[in-house]
Parts: structure tokens; C-alpha cells; sequence
């Protein structure tokens, strides 16, 4: 019996199949069948009804299973307080939404490679829905989107928020110093889908306007949709720093909105059954590099006739035409 049968074992209970369990180790169907075989052979039990493709715990197998995940959690704390980097090896999975891994992508690839050489780490950048619903089943180990979101069987930690922006070229915005849902009711509107978190306090937006948009179209891609928004085809609603660039050259202006939008709130989840330190270990890591400063309040834009208004960018701060 050695560690990584209890591993393959341990993977398999969780995730209720063969094939998932081999995608989750990296390795092939034919080697997690040949451990499971391995360790049933030396314990004389069966630990695996097979029904079709999914697997189902014998009662010898749950009775195993407690004992299998103290033993994986114990070698994942051994390698971590032996304090060799090269001995936390495997996969790990983490999802992130597009606004966060625009910002932060690069130092998090950085800081895991430099603290644990031998780990593989596979990125899985989506909509919100969808990565709860990964984070969940086991599909990744960590996730980092918005929020707040009604999961049990997740645990989250705050990493700060995003300010919003509603942006678009100055033929949308040019002589407007703040903007109401009224005033963007009748505008053609690029927006995330609806399993998006943006999409719900958009849609939160108008309600307290008392209103609702009539054209709006929808795209999964952030960056697709700012590129859209710079042809003058549309209005979006974005990170404020997302579109910083973008404000900064007057490609695109953000009047400030009224009411204020409530900002994209951004949590780091994990599952709260996880029996593997190194996944608490990275979750830590990765909250101290997308740890987001507080948000200052808006300065509300002040008149300034030295200053075209339809060079003005978020929060009512001046930009200077060329």
C-alpha cells in the first residue's frame, strides 16, 4: 500500500469516476485502474461497486475512505513542514473570473512557480455560475470570483472589491459628466451573460432606476467587449481598470453613474471538505497577491470650462485633449 493508491482512491470517492479522478492526478485511466486494482488486492476488499461508468463506495470502501483522507492529509502536511517546495508536486486547479485574472494572472503564475517548482497548475478563466458550480463538484480546487454567493459547501475569504464603469467612445458619452439608468435605457448595451456577476448588479442598476434596458446584447469576453465598446458600437459595463488605458487616451469615457454602482465584490473559495493542506497553502498565497485596496469614495465631477467634457474620465477626473 503506498500513497498514491489512497490518493487515487481518495480522488475517485470524490469525484465518482475513474476518468475524473485520472484528468484530476494528471495520469491515465489505465494507471488509476491498475492502483485501485493494486489496493484491493492487498486489503482482499472491494472498494467499488461499478454502475456503468459511475462508481459507487462498497461499505468496506466508506469505512476505508475515512481512514484514506487523514493519510493523504498527513503527506500533504509532511511536505509542506518539511519545507521542500519540490516535494508539493501533482495538479492543482483554479478558476478565476476574466477581471481578476487580467490583473493578477501574471504575479499568481509567478509566485506558485517560485514557492513550489514541481507543481503543475492548470487555469480555468469563466463566468462566475459556472466556476461555483466547478468549485464544488471537485472540478477545481480553488476558485476566485464574485460575490457574495449562497454555496454551504464552499468556504469564502474577501479579497476587496472593483469599482464599475459604464464606457463607451465619446458619441455615447461626450458632454456628460454622470449618467442614469434613463439616460442608457434606449443605448445599445454589451453585457456578460446572465451567469455572470456584472450581469446581476446591472440588473440591479436599472431596478433602482426603475427601468430596464431594451437593447442589449451579450458576450462572455471582457476584452471583446472593450474592443467592441472603442468602435463606437456600444456602451459596457467593466472594471474601472479594466478600461484604465482606454479612459486615460479618451478612446473611452466614464461618466460617473447616478445612483452609484455597487462595486464587483471578489471572494477566494475553496471547498470546506478539503482534506489538503496544500490547498489551503496556495488559497493563502494567492490571497496575498490579489489582495485589492480599499475603494476610495467618488469625487463627483466639478465644472471646469478649461476642460472639454467629453474628455472626462471615470469618477469626474479630467482628462487633458491632445
Amino acid at each position: 500500500m503506498n500513497i498514491r493508491q489512497l490518493e487515487t482512491f481518495y480522488w475517485i470517492a470524490r469525484l465518482g469516476t475513474f476518468s475524473a479522478a485520472a484528468e484530476r492526478l494528471a495520469t491515465s485511466q489505465a494507471n488509476v485502474s491498475a492502483r485501485i486494482r493494486e489496493l484491493e488486492n492487498e486489503l482482499d476488499v472491494l472498494l467499488f461497486d461499478r454502475i456503468g461508468r459511475q462508481v459507487q463506495l462498497t461499505v468496506k470502501g466508506r469505512e476505508l475512505l475515512v481512514h484514506a483522507e487523514k493519510v493523504v492529509a498527513d503527506a500533504a502536511k509532511l511536505r509542506l513542514a518539511a519545507g521542500k517546495p519540490e516535494m508539493v508536486e501533482g495538479v492543482v486547479k483554479i478558476g478565476l473570473g476574466e477581471a481578476v485574472a487580467t490583473t493578477s494572472l501574471v504575479q499568481i503564475i509567478h509566485e506558485l512557480k517560485r514557492r513550489f517548482p514541481s507543481l503543475d497548475v492548470e487555469y480555468d478563466i469563466d463566468l462566475n455560475a459556472h466556476l461555483v458550480r466547478k468549485l464544488a463538484r471537485g472540478v477545481i480546487d480553488i476558485g476566485i470570483f464574485g460575490g457574495p454567493v449562497e454555496e454551504p459547501e464552499l468556504k469564502f475569504v474577501p479579497i476587496g472589491a472593483m469599482r464599475l464603469a459604464w464606457v463607451g467612445a465619446p458619441s455615447f458619452f461626450a458632454g456628460r459628466d454622470s449618467v442614469r439608468p434613463s439616460d442608457t435605457v434606449t443605448l445599445p448595451i454589451l453585457s456578460l451573460p446572465r451567469e455572470a456577476r456584472l450581469y446581476t448588479l446591472m440588473h440591479e442598476w436599472f431596478t433602482e432606476g426603475a427601468t430596464a434596458p431594451t437593447r442589449v446584447s451579450y458576450c462572455n469576453n471582457l476584452s471583446t467587449m472593450l474592443h467592441v465598446a472603442r468602435a463606437g458600437l456600444c456602451i459596457c459595463l467593466v472594471p474601472a481598470q479594466l478600461a484604465a488605458a482606454d479612459l486615460e487616451s479618451g478612446a473611452l469615457l466614464a461618466p460617473m453613474p447616478v445612483p452609484p454602482l455597487a462595486p464587483l465584490k471578489l471572494f477566494i473559495a475553496t471547498r470546506s471538505e478539503s482534506v489538503d493542506p496544500a490547498v489551503a497553502e496556495i488559497a493563502s498565497i494567492m490571497l496575498e497577491v490579489t489582495r485589492l485596496p480599499p475603494l476610495l469614495e467618488p469625487v463627483a465631477p466639478k465644472t471646469d470650462a478649461a476642460a472639454p467634457k467629453a474628455m472626462r474620465g471615470p469618477l469626474g477626473s479630467k482628462r487633458t485633449s491632445s
